[in-house]
């Protein structure tokens, strides 16, 4: 795991707050694991306040966004946002694999704080455990800013990149707040840095800055929350990288050499930066027979965005996942299979 010191100001840049006490922050990324072999506090309690925050400020979004006051004082929805339609909404905004998946576009779960046998088993790997971590955090955010409204409701707009997916349905294409985000870091190794500004009328404008060949750029957006002000900056700071021919490409991705070891962690990367669409695996119960009279087990990797499915075989299932995404990636890519034979 990485050390958590060194990335604090890019956690608090992505999360939308900065604590008064960071020792908070360090208790959200800290599994009971840990606690057990060293002593002090855990996530646990934090993660149950954040599951109340994540519950109430989601519910309040949605609200906001599709209710409103008529003429004679009364609460109305909009017309073609029905109680049922909110509730599907919001399951798919806080349930397990969203969280997990956010968790992933912020890279959080690499500075998890984990005992011997949690680090051994890779924990930081389980949908679980990041679902765990990112209520954690809220947590945390509500405890140091002693339940500021204003704090919760723009960092789980934050967190979870709300408005963009209320706006576009729940899919990953022309998401520029993380577009942008992985390009920052692959470029300049840091998370970009946004300043907001609250306007005369109501909502926020938001400032971008980006080192970029030609030089720092200042981008701006405006909207009615910090987040939708943050996703327009984002979305001009792309068009405007993609006009000067500074974006990169998916070759520009690849290791400098792809291997059996870490291709999966390179398909996973490629479909998290939004490249490809995450890859399926699915691997057979039973070994099966191979032309040379050994017995193989066999792995499908399937990726949808591509219309790619490749087979391979492997004398374990682990070997036979990791040549399957070798495959796609050669698929994808057009490289040349340097293993077969």
């Amino acid at each position: 795991m990485n050390n958590l010191d060194n990335y604090i100001e890019d956690i608090q840049r992505q999360i939308g707050y900065h604590f008064a006490d960071t020792k908070l922050l360090f208790q959200a990324f800290t599994r009971r694991s840990y606690s057990q072999e060293n002593g002090g506090e855990n996530n646990e309690v934090l993660e149950f306040i954040g599951d109340e925050v994540l519950d109430f400020y989601v519910t309040k979004v949605l609200i906001d966004k599709y209710g409103y006051i008529n003429s004679d004082n009364e609460f109305w929805m909009d017309e073609n946002m029905a109680e049922g339609s909110l509730t599907n909404i919001k399951k798919k905004l806080v349930n397990k694999k969203m969280l997990a998946k956010r968790i992933d576009d912020m890279g959080f779960n690499e500075y998890l704080i984990m005992g011997k046998g949690d680090i051994q088993n890779n924990k930081q790997d389980e949908s679980s455990v990041k679902e765990d971590l990112f209520e954690a955090i809220l947590g945390a955010i509500a405890v140091d800013s002693g339940w500021d409204g204003e704090c919760l409701e723009t960092s789980v707009s934050f967190m979870l990149n709300i408005d963009y997916y209320l706006d576009n349905g729940f899919t990953d294409e022309d998401d520029f707040v993380s577009l942008i985000q992985h390009w920052n870091q692959k470029e300049n190794g840091e998370v970009p840095k946004y300043e907001f500004q609250e306007l005369n009328q109501e909502g926020y404008g938001a400032y971008l800055y980006l080192e970029t060949e030609r030089g720092q750029m200042r981008y701006y957006g405006e909207g009615n929350s910090k987040s939708e002000a943050r996703a327009v900056a984002a979305k001009n700071a792309y068009n405007d990288l993609d006009e000067n021919d500074e974006l990169f490409t998916i070759m520009d991705e690849l290791p400098d050499e792809l291997n059996l070891d870490n291709a999966i962690n390179t398909l996973q990367e490629l479909a998290q930066k939004g490249y490809i669409s995450m890859p399926i695996y699915e691997l057979s119960d039973n070994q099966i027979y191979y032309n040379d009279g050994n017995l193989r087990w066999q792995c499908e990797c399937y990726v949808e965005s591509h219309s790619i499915r490749d087979l391979a075989l492997g004398s374990t299932k682990k070997i036979a996942k990791k040549y399957a995404a070798y495959l796609c990636i050669c698929d994808i890519c057009n490289l040349k299979n340097e293993y077969e034979s």
